[in-house]
Order: C-alpha cells, then structure tokens, then sequence
C-alpha cells in the first residue's frame, strides 16, 4: 500500500528519511475519506481503487471493524467558538489498525460497526500522538518502494516485514 510522508515529517526527522528496504519503526497510519456500511459480500481487508491518475493519486477502499467513534473540534479563538471539523476512530483490518478520519459526526458510525472507509492514506505525525491523544495503533512496517513527488512529499510502498 502506498502512504504519503509529509514534508514537515520529513524536515524534522521524525521519522527519518527512509530507504528502501529499511524498516519505518513505530509509525500509524491514516486514512481520510469516506465512510460506509461495509458491503457483506466483500471481506475484511485493503483494496487499491481503480481510477487513481497515477502515484500519489491512490486510492484504497479499507473494510474492518470500527472502534469508538469521536468528534473533532478546532481549538476556541479569542471570541469564536470551537468549531466541528469531522470525527475519527481506529479502524481494525485484520491484524492492522488504522487512524480513520471523515466529514461527519461520530453518530455517524457506531462501534463495533463494520465499515469501509475510501480515500489515501497518510503516516501520523508523530506529536499527533500525546497532542491528540490518539490510540496507539503504531506498528513496524517494511519500505518496498519510495516515489518523489512534486510537493515535496514522498510516498513509501509498506509491506508488512517478514517474520522469518
């Protein structure tokens, strides 16, 4: 699966830069996009879509189990309200858990909820974690391939590494 690496993440080292072959420790994995009631004739697992215009462009279909579902909020300013910007909950692929996030509510999606969210997927920054107080879905995964892109990002093919 193709995961975008920000700029920033990659400026401030965190992770460090990586190469193929080496092995990004300790790192989560989201997914923004759109969410639905799983199909029952599709199983548990993740889809790369058809129609994505090239690198970068790619679009998974992830299905699992959805966890606790919360609402996002923007910090108050000095005289304006928090305002909502969407929710997020771990979603569980088989062995995986993602970081999933989507326009709506958390009434949207109900735990335990099996579900498939569509869109790209993003390494977590890593402040987000104590920041934002996210579950701890990071894992170990191997880098099969790096692309350059025009924004300075990269993209990275993760593979989940061998236990042999």
């Amino acid at each position: 699966m193709w995961v975008r690496v920000m700029n920033w993440m990659l400026a401030d080292d965190e992770p460090p830069r990586p190469s193929v072959g080496s092995l990004l420790k300790s790192v989560g994995v989201r997914i923004r996009g759109v969410v639905a009631v799983a199909d029952l004739r599709i199983s548990d697992g993740i889809v790369e879509i058809e129609g994505g215009r090239g690198r970068g462009d790619q679009v998974y279909a992830l299905t699992g189990i959805a966890s606790k579902v919360r609402d996002l909020w923007s910090a108050a300013e000095r005289g304006r309200p928090s305002e909502h910007y969407g929710a997020e909950f771990v979603l569980k692929v088989g062995a995986d858990q993602f970081q999933a996030q989507f326009d709506g509510h958390a009434s949207d999606v109900a735990a335990g909820m099996r579900v498939t969210v569509a869109g790209r997927l993003e390494l977590v920054g890593e402040y987000e974690w104590e920041s934002f107080l996210l579950p701890d879905t990071r894992t170990d995964w191997l880098i099969a391939e790096i692309v350059e892109v025009p924004d300075d990002d990269i993209l990275v093919r993760l593979a989940h590494p061998s236990t042999e």
